[in-house]
């Protein structure tokens, strides 16, 4: 048993031993080439050649031995030499003979077997002009209706390699994707390429053409064969038509331009009256005319003002279409005023636009937002406040009230009172110190609402004040006791409200009010240097 497996790998190594070498090959496949182009065949090995053979068909085999010395005139040697195991050819001018397999085969150095490749090149030939048949219409006559089915199919025969076929309608692709590109040839004929499409037809299918279209590598240009369609279908609606421009005492030309197919019968009805084509109303005013072509199953149709008058605008005018498919009545309307341009705006536009809103809103929102923080431009600008106006911005600083009684002179130089001559501090003073303070965080709320702070008694040693005249003495007292002539008064907006009888300016007791910032202790009790 050993020994019979000794001889089976014996004889396994002996058979390959016998092999050629392997031979690549290009081109790898079949290629179309056409007549007249050049061919590279390009046959390689690892090893130095002793020589290489190139079989054409329907030429005979060439060998290769001094790649300097060729005897075909347009075959020449583009390779680096045998010794360097390429067999490399160049065929000039291909004939059409030249359609089948090329062999390629080489002996190496040392070697007694030669190796072999084979490459299969398609002379490519033309096909003949493209064929297209459409199956006849449900009448048997030599036009389609609107809503019935068209069956195509295309094919061109004779190319080789096989011709790629397209349909379209008009400049609209039927076919879903084109046919191989390349067929194998069997026998002395082409394999036929055939295309197949159905489509509904509509009515602006009339007057379109269906075309075959046939491309080939063997072709500068393709080739095409078209036929026209006539689908019949009966006049199309339309909105309402109106007609603008029209000048009193001037002749006014309506027109009216419809689709359909075949040519239609017009008649215009004005009021009540109806006028055929070709003919006037019972005024003479009115003129229509015949139907008249624009092509592709549109129709004009025109009716004739001899003189517009005022009352022309306001009547009815309706237009009357009919074939042998269908009816349809068309409102006309006519104006004296010129038409009014529309707006047409695209996309860009709108965007702009909407980008501009959200912009001037963003804006707004900043200036209200710095006017209610103090930011910005706005910082700094407010020296004052009103009475009941929120402190949201500085907290710490102490609001006092002082009351006194309508200005009087001391004597007759004319100076004014003690209370009147109290020294001021104004808000930037006051502000200088308190801008140091951590600032409050401010909600959104806070920026549209109205403000009813008030200084609660409860946090603080200030005595709550309704400042009235019932209470002057009281309120006065109570000040002097506790502060030596500055009154710390909380204001109550909300009772101020409900007084019913405002006081006049001109009494002689009328009492003035007046808000002071007062300088934070510390600063007050600090020496001056």
């Amino acid at each position: 048993m050993k020994f019979c497996g000794f001889f089976d790998l014996l004889s396994v190594l002996l058979r390959s031993s016998q092999q050629g070498p392997l031979v690549e090959i290009e081109p790898k496949g079949p290629i179309p080439v056409r007549v007249g182009q050049d061919l590279e065949i390009k046959c390689r090995v690892s090893k130095p050649l002793v020589y290489c053979r190139v079989e054409i068909p329907n030429e005979g085999a060439l060998v290769i031995q001094d790649p300097s010395t060729l005897p075909a005139e347009n075959i020449r040697y583009i390779g680096r030499g045998l010794d360097k195991g390429e067999c490399y050819i160049r065929i000039q001018n291909v004939k059409e003979s030249y359609n089948g397999n090329f062999k390629c085969s080489v002996l190496p150095r040392g070697s007694a077997y030669e190796g072999s490749a084979s490459a299969k090149i398609v002379i490519a030939k033309p096909p003949q002009q493209p064929q297209l048949s459409l199956t006849p219409s449900s009448s048997g006559r030599p036009f389609y209706k609107k809503g019935e089915t068209l069956e195509i199919s295309c094919n061109a025969l004779g190319g080789s390699p096989n011709a790629n076929v397209t349909i379209y309608l008009g400049d609209e692709k039927l076919t879903s994707e084109d046919s191989p590109f390349y067929h194998e040839p069997t026998g002395n004929d082409a394999k036929l390429d055939i295309q197949n499409v159905s489509r509904s037809l509509e009515w602006t299918d009339h007057g379109r053409e269906v075309k075959c279209v046939a491309s080939h590598i063997a072709l500068d240009r393709p080739k095409e064969t078209k036929v026209q369609l006539d689908v019949h279908y009966p006049p199309q609606p339309q909105p309402n038509i109106e007609r603008f421009g029209y000048v009193i005492g001037q002749q006014g030309v309506v027109n009216v331009t419809i689709n359909a197919n075949p040519r239609p019968d017009f008649t215009w009805i004005v009021d009540a009256e109806e006028i055929e084509a070709g003919r006037t109303d019972s005024s003479n005013r009115l003129q229509t005319s015949s139907a008249y072509e624009l092509g592709k199953g549109k129709w004009s149709a025109i009716l004739t003002i001899d003189s517009v008058q005022k009352s022309d605008t306001e009547r009815d005018y309706r237009l009357r279409a009919s074939n042998e498919e269908g009816t349809y009545t068309y409102e006309v309307k006519i104006s004296t005023s010129s038409e009014a341009p529309g707006v047409d705006l695209d996309a860009g536009s709108i965007i702009g636009i909407v980008i501009g809103v959200l912009i001037l809103i963003l804006a707004i929102f900043l200036v209200i937002f710095a006017r209610a923080t103090g930011r910005w431009c706005f910082a700094g600008g407010r020296t004052s406040r009103n009475i009941g106006e929120s402190d949201i911005a500085d907290p710490a600083v102490t609001v006092n009230l002082l009351r006194f009684h309508k200005p009087k002179t001391d004597d007759a130089s004319g100076r004014r009172s003690d209370t009147e001559s109290a020294g001021r501090y104004s808000r930037s003073e006051v502000d200088s110190t308190g801008r140091r303070q951590r600032r409050p965080k401010i909600t959104f709320s806070q920026l549209f609402k109205r403000n009813k702070d008030k200084v609660s008694g409860a946090d603080t040693d200030t005595v709550r004040t309704n400042v009235t005249v019932d209470d002057e003495k009281q309120t006065t007292e109570t000040g002097k006791a506790d502060k030596g002539g500055i009154v710390y008064a909380e204001l109550d907006l909300t009772q101020q409200q409900q007084q019913q009888q405002a006081r006049r300016i001109d009494e002689d007791k009328t009492e003035y009010a007046e808000i002071l910032y007062t300088k934070p202790e510390a600063e007050a009790q600090t020496p001056d240097k």
